[in-house]
């Protein structure tokens, strides 16, 4: 009975110890169990005695956050290798659209984006001088 009160006692003490650091549940989890692995090897190991258990705790603990130290490293590596060609990508782009633009000319572009609209103009006097009826072109740019 005394035994089970022991690992209870390690792997609550445990829980507690490696919960405040973790950022994400699955930190927080693989720690309680590195931790609480720990705790029953160290049990197992020192023969029921307190400082192997707890040393055994500690142990699993930092195995755990060296395994989580590597895929957090891994994970940042794949994220710049990804924003990497992102930016490739993104500049790849721009280069074939300005591409594309010398290849067609100006005046192709310019005549796709031009239209013309007629405004009739009416009989008017300005400054005394006398303007006739007439009609004006403009030339829109969109």
């Amino acid at each position: 009975m005394q035994t089970r009160i022991h690992i209870f006692t390690s792997i609550v003490a445990a829980m507690l110890t490696c919960g405040c650091a973790a950022s994400r549940p699955g930190r927080i989890i693989s720690n309680v169990v590195g931790s609480a692995g720990g705790v029953i090897a160290g049990h197992t190991i020192g023969k029921r005695e307190v400082l192997p258990t707890v040393l055994g705790a500690g142990a699993g603990l930092l195995a755990s956050e060296a395994l989580n130290f590597g895929i957090d490293s891994a994970q940042e590596r794949t994220f710049a290798a990804g924003y990497e060609k992102a930016q490739s990508d993104s500049a790849k782009r721009k280069y074939q659209s300005l591409l594309e633009q010398q290849r067609v000319g100006p005046v192709e572009a310019d005549e796709a984006r031009v239209s013309l609209l007629e405004v009739p103009l009416p009989e008017r006097t300005v400054h005394g001088v006398h303007f006739a009826p007439a009609t004006a072109t403009l030339r829109i740019h969109e």
